[in-house]
């Protein structure tokens, strides 16, 4: 009975082998739905060559940047807009993307914007839908309408032309056009298959569509009829639509897998092969397959993924935007999955049994099999097998979890103990305990977190109780500085150890950090509650690295890893939000050469590169078994090139060679531009197609300028992450973005920039291309430092022409008092030098006179007489002289009183009546000083040669004023004068000299009884 179980089992996993292949050798495959083009109804995909996909869909037409669908209608700046569903894209070398619709063939170019309708023949058929398109060897050809379907070509090189009929069928539409191996174009309906000739004439193929197609990531096809199968490139190994066989001469074909054929039309082939790093790609029913081609001994393995497309729909398989992976979807239906093949440099250790291990300790034993200690005991791994499972220690185990461990150059190993024994050495399958040899009581029972054997051969262990110093020879350990009850560590939990390049230890604890000098025991602190440099911001500890003399690396529970310098403090800090995934950090590594660490954390492994900043993050998406990473279960085999990493999930291995190889390096794409722009006030929005921007242009009130990012990788687009500079002036430092993709610019300061973008994948792979775009940030002209300069120059030189123009006015000024004194010092002068001092002469003569010469009595009355007029006009000469000086700005109604003062003291005496004539309402103006002054001596003047030669009885005066001045009239009734100066006489001459200084005349009117003086002057003068 045992027997036949045994052979229906035999059977039943043959059968099972049979129908699902042999073991595949492909890659793993990473699967999963893109959601954002899963929302539309796909028809047809097409990449171009700036990394954008176009998606011809039920819904219309549509630009996909790996974030967000953008409809085409959005992108055009000139030409028509599209409606209604598209059938067919593809996008050229050039960039110009054809679009088939409904209703024709479209043209739209990114880098100008322009959509413009193909010109084609007028219809004759039922609908114009454009059904299949075919970019080949320099044309575009497709298929149009239903009932005729025609079949057009459009050269490339001249896309403007009209496009030209090349062959036309009555019935039925064609579905697809394809190149053979030959370089002929064959044509496939619904129901037939066609070549196309030379001449334009069509030969029938056979009265069916079914075809095979393979066609690889460089555009490269090959198509065939149904009627036979595809050849694999290697070995006797056949393909059909639904079977995988071998066949060799003279021996049955023999079938090595079966699979159940995806439903398709005409439009899809029957086995449509994607060529992906020499594998096979094709669809079945509900599934992907995948074929490996590459030369093997073996027969090629058959790997099946379940694939969840819509059921009795054409299903479609293509290449992403970088062809690096697929895309996967039913025709017109919702649900499109990214496919891609990738690595497996992380594995899981299996553990027999099925158990989830929480590890601890990771080593290798004198005989080659890996050890690893955890929460549910001891194992053991075989030697000769990477991948073998987990078994369990069969050794003597003497502590219940092995927490650390260290391996001895003789091949034995030291371990610590949690809750145990502390530390024991372990040889063979046998240990030995080391025991307490100090002088307080035995710390047996109390965790040993850490173990070290520095370069002088001295071995250490850290542990609750402080630093312990072991004694293999003797088999003992001691507490350093055992006899000094003070010493801090002994109240510390050491986490970590690590030695310096100078020989000292660097310890975490949960404290802070020190550094030991063991042979001076000089000790130094680094925490929270020490000065700079020696501040740490928290004293939570959990692991150090000292990677170079001035370099400690330094792990913390709740502020993620500092790097540190031992005299200068911490120089830099990752945390949560500055490029770790978790703050609490578990393991620093630095496998050899050192130049990339390898930071445990409790939400992932970060693979960081100090020298560049980057970084990426390997978590359970990428292979991990667990996202949290425990203390001291990080260690990196040196021998094999692997790194083991545990957690409370489990144990992986990772071989780093493979996790170093250069990965494909996407585009970083600039998807759009959003901007507010102050006038008028409105916030718009101009998505791009591949082409940057000539400038972007800030103007004064624009509040900000948002630039989306994305990459022309499709797996895992909203991980990468960005960073940014402004170069303007002076050097600019990179500001990181993270996973946002968005950038956005405000309160930029006025001036010019460049604007650069870098990007990496989530896995830290540098994009291909830097961003640049040109930034101006302009502001009111009032605010511009140019403005600001020539209104301050302006304002220097207006106060600086001020001052001079006031200094100028001031010396003009100075100038004209100084006339004005010159000029009155010389009336002065001249006043007195012709009256006074002509009078002071007659006095004097006149005194010398009655002096020195006899004279009779009434001759010495007679020069007595003289000598009192002389005297008296002298005085009043001198009155008039001092009265213009002192009088100041006089009015005319003052100086009217004082003509009329003067002519009372002096007609009168001299036997003459006077009359003045002045009009009631005469003005009073303020006169001009020397106005006053001449005007007043004329009128003395005329009054002095009316009293001494007119012989008059009567004198009359008028004043008028008026807008044109003043007319000063003095008429006597004497004998009257015919206006010629007397020989030797100055007084009409005087008056004439005056009224010049003013500005005035002075006529001389003969009367018929008299005589009359008329005295004209400017009120202005």
């Amino acid at each position: 009975m045992l027997t036949k179980l045994i052979t229906i089992l035999r059977w039943l996993v043959g059968s099972w082998l049979l129908l699902a292949g042999p073991v595949a050798r492909t890659q793993p495959l990473e699967q999963q739905p893109d959601r954002v083009l899963s929302t539309v109804g796909v028809r047809d995909l097409s990449s171009d060559p700036a990394g954008f996909a176009w998606v011809a869909a039920r819904q219309g037409m549509f630009r996909y940047d790996g974030r967000q669908l953008v409809p085409l209608n959005q992108l055009v700046r000139q030409g028509p807009r599209l409606s209604g569903e598209a059938y067919r894209v593809v996008a050229d070398s050039a960039g110009t993307v054809w679009v088939g619709m409904h209703d024709g063939l479209y043209a739209f170019v990114p880098a100008s914007g322009e959509l413009r309708r193909v010109p084609l023949p007028r219809l004759t058929g039922r609908h114009g839908h454009i059904n299949a398109l075919l970019l080949y060897r320099g044309a575009l050809w497709f298929g149009r309408g239903l009932d005729p379907c025609q079949l057009f070509r459009l050269p490339l090189r001249r896309p403007r032309q009209p496009a030209r009929l090349v062959w036309q069928y009555p019935q039925g539409l064609i579905a697809a056009i394809e190149p053979d191996s030959a370089g002929q174009l064959l044509l496939f309906s619904f129901e037939r298959s066609w070549r196309l000739m030379p001449g334009g004439s069509a030969q029938l193929l056979a009265n069916h569509s079914r075809r095979y197609r393979v066609l690889k990531a460089d555009n490269a096809r090959r198509t065939q009829l149904a009627t036979h199968p595809l050849r694999l490139p290697h070995g006797p190994y056949f393909l059909t639509d639904s079977v995988l066989y071998e066949r060799r001469p003279q021996r049955p074909a023999r079938v090595l897998a079966r699979w159940l054929r995806n439903s398709s039309s005409a439009a899809v082939p029957r086995l449509n092969v994607l060529e992906l790093d020499s594998t096979w790609y094709w669809l079945g029913s509900g599934e992907l397959l995948a074929l490996s081609i590459r030369r093997q001994r073996q027969p090629p393995g058959l790997q099946h993924y379940p694939l969840p497309l819509a059921r009795e729909w054409n299903g479609w398989l293509c290449f992403n935007r970088d062809r690096t992976g697929l895309w996967a979807f039913a025709e017109g239906m919702p649900g499109v999955f990214k496919l891609r093949p990738r690595r497996a440099p992380i594995q899981v250790l299996p553990v027999a049994g099925g158990q989830r291990l929480s590890t601890r300790t990771i080593s290798r034993l004198a005989d080659g099999r890996l050890l690893v200690g955890s929460y549910s005991g001891t194992f053991t791994q075989a030697a000769d097998s990477p991948l073998a499972p987990l078994r369990r220690w069969r050794g003597e185990a003497p502590g219940q979890v092995w927490y650390c461990s260290l391996r001895l150059p003789d091949a034995r190993l030291v371990v610590g103990f949690e809750n145990g024994r502390s530390v024991g050495l372990l040889t063979g399958r046998r240990f030995q305990e080391i025991a307490w040899a100090g002088l307080h009581p035995d710390p047996t029972g109390k965790t040993i977190f850490c173990l070290l054997r520095d370069r002088a051969g001295r071995l250490w262990a850290g542990g609750q109780q402080g630093l312990f110093e072991l004694d293999l020879a003797r088999h003992t350990r001691t507490r350093y500085r055992e006899g000094d009850p003070a010493w801090p560590l002994h109240r510390c939990e050491i986490e970590a150890l690590s030695e310096g390049a100078n020989g000292e230890l660097w310890l975490a604890t949960n404290r802070g950090l020190y550094c030991l000098q063991p042979a001076t025991g000089a000790l130094r602190h680094y925490g929270p509650d020490e000065a700079p440099p020696y501040r740490l911001p928290t004293g939570l500890l959990r692991c150090v690295l000292a990677a170079h003399p001035d370099s400690v690396w330094v792990g913390t529970l709740d502020a993620g890893l500092l790097l540190l310098h031992p005299r200068r403090g911490v120089q830099r800090q990752l945390t949560l939000g500055r490029g770790l995934p978790s703050e609490a950090v578990a393991f620093v590594l630095a496998p050899r050469p050192g130049r990339v660490l390898w930071v445990g954390t409790h939400n992932g492994l970060v693979r960081y590169d100090p020298r560049t900043g980057r970084r990426s993050d390997l978590t359970t998406a990428k292979g991990l078994a667990t996202n949290e990473l425990n203390r001291q279960s990080g260690w990196y085999d040196s021998v094999r090139q692997r790194l083991y990493v545990g957690g409370v999930g489990g144990l992986s291995v990772l071989e780093l060679q493979d996790l170093t190889v250069a990965e494909y390096q996407p585009r970083l794409l600039l998807t759009g531009l959003t901007q507010h722009h102050a006038q008028p006030d409105t916030i718009r929005t101009d998505y791009l197609a591949g082409t940057l921007p000539q400038g972007l242009e800030l103007a004064p009130g624009d509040a900000f300028a948002d630039l989306a990012l994305s990459f022309s990788d499709d797996t895992g687009p909203e991980l990468g992450r960005f960073a940014y500079r402004l170069r303007g002036t002076r050097p600019a430092p990179w500001q990181e973005l993270g996973t946002s993709n968005r950038l956005r610019l405000q309160g930029l300061e006025p001036g010019d920039y460049t604007l650069e973008i870098r990007g990496e994948t989530e896995l830290g792979t540098p994009a291909r291309n830097v961003l640049r775009v040109p930034v101006r940030a302009r502001t009111y002209w009032w605010r511009r430092p140019g403005v600001w300069a020539a209104l301050t120059g302006l304002l220097l030189a207006a106060a600086v022409g001020g001052v001079y123009r006031w200094q100028q006015r001031r010396s003009r000024r100075r100038e004209r008092y100084w006339a004005a004194e010159h000029a009155l010092r010389q009336r002065i002068a001249a006043d007195l030098h012709d009256d006074v001092g002509n009078l002071l002469t007659q006095i004097s003569m006149h005194s010398d006179l009655l002096r020195e010469t006899p004279h009779t009595p009434a001759q010495t009355r007679a020069r007595l007489d003289a000598l009192a007029l002389a005297s008296r006009q002298a005085a009043q000469q001198m009155s008039d002289v001092v009265w213009s000086l002192d009088a100041g700005p006089l009015r005319l109604g003052q100086l009217l009183d004082r003509m009329r003062d003067h002519a009372q003291e002096v007609l009168p005496p001299a036997g003459l009546d006077v009359q003045f004539r002045v009009v009631p309402d005469l003005p009073d103006p303020v006169l001009d000083p020397a106005l006053l002054h001449n005007f007043y001596l004329i009128y003395k003047e005329a009054l002095h040669n009316v009293v001494k030669h007119a012989r008059a009885t009567t004198v009359t005066v008028q004043l008028v004023a008026d807008a044109a001045g003043l007319t000063l009239s003095v008429a006597d009734d004497g004998r009257g004068h015919d206006g010629r100066p007397r020989p030797g006489g100055r007084g009409l001459t005087n008056m004439q000299a005056r009224a010049r200084v003013v500005g005035g005349t002075v006529r001389y009117e003969p009367l018929a009884t008299g005589f009359a003086v008329v005295v004209t002057v400017p009120l202005a003068g």
